[in-house]
């Protein structure tokens, strides 16, 4: 139950008049019984009224100058030093944007700040780069396994065995894209990229997986064009696909539809179905939901999504988090829907920014005279291609 109070709820600023005035009451008990002295001393003298008040004045206003002084002074330095922290993204850079103060305790506080930014620094630097070298092993060792994966696909002539070498090069490349996701930007080309060729690869390169697992793969609609990077739209779409074969399903559609706002590339199966409390969630990392458990597959596995498929494949729930990640980096919108929790459909809708008319062919230079030729001038694909298990 929330508290009938909001600003309850909020934490008091620790630089504001109340808690500098609590700070300070040992100072103003010891100033009152001073001054309550200092009366008493000047009526034993039994010196004259106006002596007396004209001492008193000048006491009270040196005794409440003083603590006047320091609370602004203070004041502003704490306040500048927390909205600071407030409005940067990197909080630990705080002390970038402040001067070193004049006073004592806001000097030592400074000098604190410093010690700790500057060890905190150093600390995630050497984790930094223990990071990058443990990331570039992975990548050397990724390079490496994907050597002999292919010489065993090449040698080897059962479709069954060859779908297991398939995903075997699946999720080691998820693996390999898992660790570029974080810097994506620097290796991917946004330019002009054709939806069919993009699908004919990736159909090519599951060919031997969608024919052992009996699926009826049909593309309708294809005749267009996105900007994105091949190569990582390429593995969004590859996870999505794998998905949809893991999860049972026996036709896998896959169409797209082109409008003045956006072109929606959208990725429909007939498989497990996914429940409705676990549809929020499918792009977490790491999470499963009730697909990924190991249950065996029951008669009504094929209307709810609560089984793993009869290979006994386990998710590890990494693909579409990925997927998630790296569309989001290339400005795409990724969705998922389970109509009745029967089969799934996934839309890739992919925008047109302003950088759509920018980076269009004819109004830049390209980078490779041979890339992708323009909207208006490519090569339209089939409308309709089926790769059919039989």
């Amino acid at each position: 139950m929330s508290s009938p109070n909001p600003a309850a709820n909020r934490r008091d600023n620790p630089a504001n008049l109340r808690h500098f005035l609590r700070e300070k009451l040992y100072y103003f008990i010891l100033f009152f019984v001073l001054l309550a002295c200092l009366l008493l001393f000047l009526l034993a003298l039994h010196a004259r009224a106006e002596i007396i008040i004209i001492t008193v004045i000048f006491f009270a206003l040196f005794g409440v100058t003083v603590p006047v002084s320091e609370y602004l002074r203070r004041r502003t330095f704490y306040q500048k030093l927390l909205q600071n922290i407030a409005s940067l993204d990197r909080a630990y850079l705080v002390l970038e944007t402040l001067a070193r103060p004049n006073f004592y305790d806001g000097a030592v506080l400074y000098e604190a700040l410093y010690a700790i930014n500057k060890s905190m620094a150093e600390v995630v630097q050497s984790y930094e780069i223990e990071a990058d070298e443990f990331r570039d092993y992975i990548e050397m060792w990724i390079h490496e396994v994907k050597t002999p994966l292919a010489t065993l696909s090449l040698m080897n002539k059962d479709r069954k065995i060859a779908a297991q070498l398939s995903r075997l090069d699946s999720y080691v490349e998820q693996v390999l894209y898992f660790a570029r996701a974080e810097n994506a930007e620097h290796d991917y080309l946004i330019k002009p990229t054709s939806l069919a060729e993009i699908i004919k690869n990736v159909a090519t390169r599951n060919r031997d997986l969608l024919l052992a697992s009996n699926v009826d793969f049909t593309v309708n609609n294809l005749d267009y064009e996105v900007f994105t990077d091949s190569k990582w739209l390429e593995f969004i779409i590859n996870q999505i696909l794998q998905n949809s074969i893991k999860y049972q399903s026996k036709t896998i559609t896959i169409s797209a539809e082109d409008t003045a706002e956006k072109t929606v590339l959208t990725i429909a199966d007939d498989g497990l179905g996914i429940s409705a409390k676990d549809l929020p969630r499918v792009f977490e990392k790491s999470f499963t939901g009730e697909n990924g458990h190991g249950a065996i597959s029951s008669a009504n596995s094929r209307t709810s999504r609560n089984s793993l498929p009869s290979s006994g494949q386990k998710s590890t729930g990494m693909g579409l988090y990925i997927a998630k990640t790296l569309c989001d980096k290339l400005g795409h919108q990724i969705e998922i829907s389970s109509p009745n929790q029967k089969g799934t459909i996934v839309e890739i809708t992919f925008p047109r920014h302003d950088y759509y008319t920018i980076m269009r062919p004819e109004n830049h230079t390209p980078v490779n005279t041979n890339h992708t030729p323009s909207p208006e001038n490519h090569t339209p694909a089939p409308p309709k291609h089926t790769l059919s298990k039989k």
